[in-house]
């Protein structure tokens, strides 16, 4: 009887858990053939995993044959979760205080002697970011750069505010906080991490780059022009050494993630200071990442060419990252639908089509424009049979063309619509709407 009892047990306990796991099977069919839409449609490239109760349910990787499970990825600023996990490692081992003083390793930084370990690890250290150079969105790290010339750019960029007055991204902090890591362990911030994440965690296709690193399978950069995907350039990676240097990929990610939330590699309790409280959104190296009422933790990234999110909701156990490489449809817009789908939310599947640009109107768009309620003036000119813009003091952007007289730059969700016998153009980013005229 009591044999009879267990079985009947073991039964409905099976059935319960078959309940409560979100992603079925049904949906698991449903996101393969999201993904593979946008890959049909050539508008993405890159890689998806997905784990629930530490299975993972999900590893696609579209858009490029050449790509395989073992490419790795830049993922930019997720970095920073990594740096900050080392910081939280030294904490619990007693060798770094959170509290301790910048001026400590480097004194010539201005306001040294106020900012923290934890002012720099959570954004409100005052600093700048050393990686727009000259107050400009002009990006210097494409070639190597000394590592005394970035502490020398970021002492010139001075402050913005008081430690802990208020908020703002810096990669200027985490490049010092590699390397006060790199002081307190007499290695170098690949070594580190190397000992103290990828190797004890076993994460085969994840390091940090410095200026001897072999990257072998890397995955490239691409923006599309003209239907067709062009490599583009990115950064000099050592560059950015602790704030977006790290290769990886979205497997990698999800274990990272799981390891920490696991106490695999720092405990509960130390997570518990690292992640974002109340109402923030940054804690020190984790940022809140909001699905309607679900609330995940991790961290995102971005390059000149990818961009990359990765996220755990300790709540049900779900792990998310992504990586796109090739961006022809906004990445957000992307992820919103995959996260529809995990929790059955509305959404609809966006339809592409294939516009053939009636060029001769091109000559016809060309000039600068400008209007009284725009900080700046917009150069629209043809270069290499391709309609470019180019704002004062800042980079060129390639126009994609949408329909008649409308063109987009995906990344930075721009649209323009040319009235080209009006001389102006309407530009629409960020449910704003301006329109600039012909000067």
């Amino acid at each position: 009887m009591k044999t009879i009892i267990a079985t009947v047990f073991l039964i409905i306990s099976t059935c319960v858990v078959a309940q409560n796991k979100i992603i079925t099977l049904e949906k698991k069919k449903q996101i393969e053939s999201y993904i593979n839409h946008f890959e049909i449609k050539n508008q993405l490239m890159g890689n998806v995993s997905i784990f629930e109760n530490g299975e993972e349910l999900i590893n696609e990787t579209f858009g490029s044959k050449n790509n395989t499970d073992a490419t790795k990825y830049t993922v930019g600023s997720i970095t920073k979760m990594f740096t900050s996990v080392l910081f939280a490692k030294m904490y619990e081992s007693s060798k770094i205080d959170f509290d301790e003083k910048l001026s400590n390793y480097f004194p010539e930084i201005p306001n040294s002697n106020k900012i923290t370990i934890k002012h720099l690890l959570s954004h409100t250290s005052g600093l700048k970011d050393y990686v727009v150079k000259n107050d400009s969105l002009y990006f210097w790290l494409k070639e190597p750069v000394a590592n005394q010339d970035i502490i020398q750019e970021i002492r010139r960029q001075g402050i913005s505010f008081q430690p802990g007055d208020s908020l703002q991204y810096s990669n200027s902090a985490y490049y010092l906080l590699a390397r006060i890591l790199e002081q307190k362990n007499q290695k170098t911030y690949k070594e580190i991490v190397a000992d103290n994440i990828t190797i004890p965690l076993g994460l085969e296709n994840t390091f940090a780059i410095d200026k001897y690193s072999k990257q072998l399978n890397v995955a490239k950069s691409y923006e599309k022009r003209n239907n067709q995907w062009n490599e583009m350039d990115e950064f000099y990676f050592p560059n950015t050494s602790g704030a977006g240097d790290i290769i990886s990929n979205a497997y990698d990610l999800n274990k990272f993630l799981l390891a920490i939330f696991s106490e695999q590699i720092i405990k509960l309790s130390t997570l518990k200071k690292m992640l974002p409280i109340d109402g923030d959104w940054f804690g020190m190296g984790f940022m809140k990442v909001p699905f309607y009422k679900d609330i995940a933790f991790g961290h995102g990234g971005d390059t000149y060419g990818t961009h990359a999110v990765t996220s755990y909701n300790p709540k049900n156990k779900i792990a998310i990252s992504y990586i796109i490489n090739g961006e022809n449809y906004p990445t957000n817009d992307f992820a919103i639908g995959l996260l529809s789908i995990i929790y059955d939310k509305d959404y609809k599947l966006p339809e592409f089509n294939e516009y053939v640009p009636e060029k001769r109107f091109y000559a016809l768009y060309e000039g600068v424009y400008g209007a009284e309620d725009f900080p700046m003036n917009i150069k629209i000119y043809l270069e290499e049979n391709e309609l470019k813009a180019q704002a004062d003091g800042q980079p060129f952007f390639t126009l994609s063309p949408k329909e008649k007289h409308v063109f987009s730059f995906v990344q930075a969700g721009i649209e323009i619509e040319f009235k080209p016998f009006e001389n102006k153009f309407i530009l629409r980013q960020s449910g704003q709407l301006f329109e600039l005229k012909k000067l």
